[in-house]
């Protein structure tokens, strides 16, 4: 039986949510979380960020335009450290984006991230709201905004059966519930919509065959890492353990480069800094 991706992962949240014919279901999340009334929404293409920008592909997961509103959305399955530093190059270079002729700044048009998280802890609150201001509340730019989204938070209230809230919260707590969960899921036409596009999309064979191919290159990239921490103590008895390890760990990294892996995903499997890993990439 084939494995089924809830929309926790970025390419199932894409191929639901970013389909023409499915903008309903992404304006009703977009309302949920930003507590305002949607018109009409434009999906924009998901472009290689310029600049010199360390991250993933430089590619973020959706931007969708709405009035006055350019909101980019980021589908994020852990918490990680460089979390922070990554959604922060991706806004700024949203809204350097945002510049117009002359390069002057267009301060009408609001400049939103909405990041999805899991691994904040379900006892942590709902949501945070970042803007940039001074140490008196004061703001320095009026019009970027990021909303940091505690998915463990919707996973803690589905759980505790409440219906009520349950019902409340359906939207967000839909986004990670496997194909049984969902069937137990109060209904209603955005959730029924939900469930017939995520069907769909885990019986495409040429998703799961994405998805199988992606998590073998996974595999082999933990196998990595794990030899490379062997080799590692190894060497660590006759150079020191901290140093011996971190041997290992590099000469893997080199190895990663070598077969044009990304910057990102080296850093979150050896656990190196980008400013390591592209010192390293000048050592080659």
């Amino acid at each position: 039986m084939a494995k089924f991706y809830t929309c926790r992962n970025d390419r199932a949240f894409k191929e639901v949510f970013l389909k023409p014919n499915n903008s309903d279901l992404l304006k009703a999340l977009l309302e949920f979380i930003l507590k305002i009334k949607i018109d009409k929404l434009e999906i924009k293409k998901t472009e290689l960020l310029s600049g010199n920008v360390n991250i993933k592909d430089k590619r973020v997961d959706a931007i969708v335009h709405t009035g006055n509103k350019k909101i980019e959305i980021e589908i994020n399955s852990q918490n990680k450290d460089y979390l922070h530093t990554r959604s922060t190059a991706y806004i700024c270079n949203i809204y350097q984006s945002n510049a117009s002729v002359g390069d002057t700044y267009n301060e009408d048009t609001d400049i939103i991230q909405v990041n999805l998280i899991w691994g904040l802890g379900k006892n942590n609150e709902e949501m945070k709201i970042y803007k940039i201001m001074n140490e008196k509340g004061e703001l320095y730019v009026k019009n970027f905004i990021i909303y940091e989204i505690n998915m463990d938070y919707y996973d803690k209230i589905w759980y505790s059966k409440n219906e009520d809230e349950i019902k409340k919260n359906q939207y967000m707590i839909m986004l990670d519930l496997d194909k049984k969960e969902l069937k137990s899921m109060p209904k209603d036409k955005i959730v029924d919509k939900y469930i017939t596009n995520v069907t769909i999309v885990n019986d495409d064979p040429e998703f799961q065959k994405y998805m199988s191919e992606e998590e073998d290159k996974k595999k082999i990239q933990n196998s990595l890492l794990s030899e490379a921490k062997e080799e590692g103590i190894s060497q660590g008895i006759e150079q020191g353990y901290t140093s011996g390890i971190n041997d290992g760990i590099k000469q893997t990294a080199k190895s990663m480069l070598n077969k044009n892996m990304s910057i990102e995903d080296i850093s979150d499997i050896t656990g190196l800094s980008v400013e390591e890993i592209n010192k390293l990439k000048n050592e080659k």
